[in-house]
């Protein structure tokens, strides 16, 4: 089905559930781009590669959603049944913004790394990727190429046995799974979860930011003060993914910590365009 085709048939979709007039989708230049109320944006599609060979695209990460009006309820905010359905309508929304920004690349390969943002799975129930998986078939991509990331930090501490759950139902659909632990969750959040994440659910993918192996996160600049766990997450046959590698000293680090695929501004520079 054609881009077109399938922003029209996306809207249609749309207009009846979210009872407006107004498309939510639309196709602006070289983009596409979302709607929802007040709220406007886009995609921005970063390489992934593969670190031991880092001119090879191994597929595209995409941004959590980026407003360029309003902003994002904080966490920490008493929701309202109405915002947690904002949240469900605008996670949705932004996932399919991305798939078909993905879709208008000359060269769709390999994942397509989503995320899915964690008020979504606290406020869904159950079936947990039904929905989007029907958006995913039309759009005549398998399932298996669709990386569905769960960020992790300490705002959802309480609640990791919940996510944990609504993750495993998307990997039960056949989605691929990542779990990115952010930056500020730091070392000790990695560590007292990292055991629960990684052999309860076994997701395709760990991932982090070059900043979680600085200091403080980290004491030593040393490949050995975290080297074990990384033995652990290989052994289960995980791939490690970092990601926000900007500088040639997070080069270095990489290249000691030797992770499968890697992304960030320095890449972009020495391999333009993908080159």
């Amino acid at each position: 089905m054609r881009l077109e085709q399938l922003i029209d048939t996306f809207n249609g979709r749309f207009l009846r559930e979210y009872e407006t007039t107004t498309p939510p989708l639309s196709h602006a230049g070289a983009e596409v781009q979302g709607r929802y109320g007040n709220l406007t944006f886009s995609s921005h599609l970063k390489p992934i590669r593969l670190h031991a060979d880092p001119a090879q695209i191994c597929g595209y990460d995409t941004n959590p959603l980026v407003f360029k009006v309003s902003r994002f309820p904080e966490p920490r905010e008493r929701q309202t049944n109405a915002a947690m359905t904002d949240i469900v309508c605008l996670d949705r929304l932004g996932r399919t913004v991305h798939i078909l920004n993905y879709l208008s690349l000359e060269q769709a390969e390999g994942y397509i790394f989503l995320h899915v943002h964690p008020q979504h799975v606290l406020a869904v129930q159950k079936n947990h990727g039904a929905y989007f998986e029907d958006i995913i078939r039309q759009c005549e991509l398998p399932v298996s190429r669709v990386v569905i990331t769960l960020p992790l930090d300490s705002v959802y501490e309480s609640q990791q046995s919940i996510l944990l759950q609504g993750l495993k139902t998307y990997r039960d659909r056949g989605y691929a799974t990542a779990v990115k632990f952010e930056e500020r969750a730091g070392n000790d959040f990695v560590q007292r979860f990292r055991a629960q994440y990684l052999h309860e659910l076994t997701p395709d993918f760990i991932r982090f930011n070059a900043g979680f192996f600085h200091p403080p996160y980290w004491q030593r600049d040393d490949p050995q003060s975290y080297s074990d766990w990384l033995v652990e997450i290989r052994a289960a046959k995980v791939r490690v993914m970092i990601e926000q590698i900007q500088h040639a000293s997070d080069v270095e680090r990489m290249n000691r910590i030797q992770p499968d695929f890697v992304q960030g501004a320095w890449y972009e520079d020495q391999f333009p365009a993908g080159g």
